[in-house]
């Protein structure tokens, strides 16, 4: 009897293994490999052109853990990438653009929370990071918030973004950011007569509020004020040229929906307060928050947020 107990015992257990297997086997079958994920994701049809043509295969097939930060088609567009201009770029442009967008970690929501932006190395190397951060939930890549999250695939995760982001060196430092935009000559000007113009290409971060020309006219900042600036009309414009800028730290549209932000290089006194879930600022003065007319310009050195007009310290 007691060893009819104990073999009805072994089949149990070895019933119970088996049918154990097969639910972890049914529950892995259902989690599709990160190329059929892609492929089956109507919104992500020139994510994939980009990363065939880039030739990674082995990081959609080999066993990871990876993380994607995968761009869908409005960001491409949006980054005024089309099917035409990938067809032009050469594999290894591709290649060099999709890799700063993989991460060789598995990262869900849960491993991407952050108070301000936070670094993260990606395929590219150290010196290529991409900053998360979380509020209220939603999780965000460079100020870019992710419109769907948590994606699991076989080799890791596929997290999807609005906006394509761009490595760093390509768009150069702060002073090759506003230097580039066409709208931002009075902007340099004056910083430069304040004599704060050369730190903005140093190896020190920055986050910038760029007034465009049409806000600097505005305010009465056109170019003969500019140049003509002595004594204490020089003093003023000082101050608020360093009030457009935050040393030490990466400030990105996610970070600025907090109730406070670091002083600016006008002193400690001085400070901006965000508002409107990150797309607006307001100066001590101004009367109004001012809009944020493109954000989160990554440089190599910092980030440079272009505003439609100028904060008033």
């Amino acid at each position: 009897m007691r060893l009819s107990i104990l073999k009805y015992a072994v089949i149990l257990l070895a019933s119970a293994n088996f049918i154990g297997c097969k639910k972890n086997n049914d529950s892995t079958s259902n989690v599709p490999t990160m190329d059929a994920f892609i492929k089956a994701e109507p919104t992500l049809t020139m994510f994939l052109k980009a990363t065939d043509k880039a030739g990674l295969e082995s990081f959609k097939t080999g066993p990871g853990p990876f993380t994607w930060f995968a761009p869908n088609n409005d960001a491409f567009i949006a980054a005024s990438i089309t099917d035409d201009s990938l067809n032009r770029m050469t594999p290894g442009q591709i290649n060099f653009l999709m890799l700063y967008n993989l991460v060789n970690a598995s990262l869900n929501g849960g491993n991407m929370i952050a108070i301000n932006s936070a670094p993260r190395s990606t395929q590219l190397g150290t010196s290529y990071s991409i900053y998360f951060g979380s509020v209220n939930s939603e999780t965000y890549i460079n100020g870019s918030k992710i419109v769907s999250r948590d994606n699991a695939v076989l080799n890791g995760y596929v997290h999807i973004l609005n906006r394509l982001n761009i490595p760093p060196v390509l768009k150069g430092n702060i002073q090759t950011i506003l230097a580039s935009t066409g709208q931002h000559t009075l902007f340099i000007q004056a910083l430069t007569k304040a004599g704060v113009w050369t730190n903005l290409g140093s190896a020190s971060v920055f986050t910038v509020f760029a007034p465009n020309d049409a806000a600097m006219t505005a305010a009465g900042y056109n170019s003969v004020a500019i140049a003509a600036a002595t004594g204490a009309s020089l003093t003023a414009l000082t101050t608020a040229m360093r009030y457009h800028y935050i040393l030490n730290i990466r400030l990105f549209t996610n970070d600025l929906i907090r109730t406070s932000l670091p002083s600016t290089a006008a002193g400690s006194s001085f400070y901006i307060t965000p508002s409107e879930n990150g797309t607006k600022v307001k100066g001590k003065n101004n009367p109004a928050a001012v809009s944020i007319l493109k954000p989160d310009n990554l440089g190599t050195n910092g980030v440079v947020h272009i505003l439609e007009a100028v904060l008033k310290p």
